[in-house]
This record gives C-alpha cells, sequence and structure tokens, in this order.
C-alpha cells in the first residue's frame, strides 16, 4: 500500500511540474490583466500601462522598475512596461506623436550586452523584434535596446547595467 501511494504521490508531483512548466510560460506572455499580487509573487513580473508619458512619470507608483528612460519624448502616448520583480528585465512600448526619438548614445555600453533578445515576453511584443535589432542605449542605469517601427517604439534591457 506504500509504494502505491509513493507512485501516486510521484505521478502527482511529476504531472504538477509538467503543467508548471507548460503554462507558467503561456501566463507570462499573456499576464497584462492579471492583479499584481498573482504577477508579483507567482510569476515575479508585473505590467503598467500608461496613456501619456506624463502620467507613467507623475504615477508609475514610485517604483523604480516603472521609471522611463530620459529620452521618451514628452508627446508619447500607449505606454507600456513589463518588468521582472525578482530581477532588472524590462520590456516597454510606446507610440511616438510628434517629437521625434532620440536617443541619448552608446556610451557606457558593454560589449555584447545585446547579444540575445529579451528575455521576457508579452502578447503585444513583436517576436520579429529581438537580438541585433535597433540601436542600444545606454544613458540611464541599465544597458537598452531601442527598436523603432513605424510610430511604434520598443525597447528591453535584459538588466546588464551601464558600465561605470
Amino acid at each position: 500500500m506504500q509504494k502505491k501511494t509513493l507512485i501516486i504521490s510521484a505521478a502527482c508531483v511529476v504531472g504538477l511540474w509538467a503543467v508548471g512548466s507548460v503554462v507558467t510560460p503561456v501566463l507570462k506572455e499573456h499576464n497584462d490583466d492579471f492583479p499584481d499580487v498573482f504577477n508579483d509573487h507567482v510569476l515575479h513580473e508585473r505590467v503598467k500601462t500608461f496613456p501619456t508619458e506624463h502620467e507613467a512619470r507623475k504615477s508609475a507608483d514610485g517604483e523604480l522598475i516603472f521609471r522611463l528612460p530620459k529620452w521618451v519624448p514628452r508627446d508619447a502616448t500607449d505606454i507600456t512596461i513589463k518588468a521582472q520583480t525578482t530581477g532588472n528585465a524590462k520590456l516597454m512600448r510606446f507610440t511616438l506623436a510628434d517629437t521625434p526619438l532620440q536617443l541619448t548614445g552608446e556610451e557606457g555600453c558593454l560589449e555584447g550586452a545585446f547579444s540575445d533578445g529579451p528575455t521576457l515576453v508579452a502578447s503585444w511584443w513583436p517576436q520579429e523584434v529581438g537580438a541585433g535589432d535597433g540601436r542600444p542605449d545606454c544613458s540611464g542605469q541599465y544597458q537598452l535596446r531601442v527598436v523603432v517601427k513605424g510610430d511604434k517604439v520598443y525597447a528591453w534591457s535584459n538588466g546588464d547595467m551601464v558600465e561605470s
């Protein structure tokens, strides 16, 4: 009887692990509307959306992970940021208006920082944007890679810090 219980317990553990390993990536890709508590404690990510650059700067809840880079134009709209709560990876998307995008530069970027694409995933992130795309910007604490597609700007960091 103990052997049967052990086998059933092991099968349950393996089954839960298999379901978790399949379901978790799907949840992480589509977690935009999940409650912060679930995202923070289960997925270790959080997503915030702001209608304007002003709202993003004003109401990012004082969380540094949602701080916009200085080069985001003042008239940018439809800003979405996805950030790790247990690390420093980040995805960001926004729409350009009349002000052109002016990155502040590559100075301070480390060699090879963008050999990989983004480590985070999101349903709103285009699959064709990844490693080697866009331009680096290292004007803040973390190295960002920035891609412009039409009026949409996509930027990501895998948590690589800028050279000190």
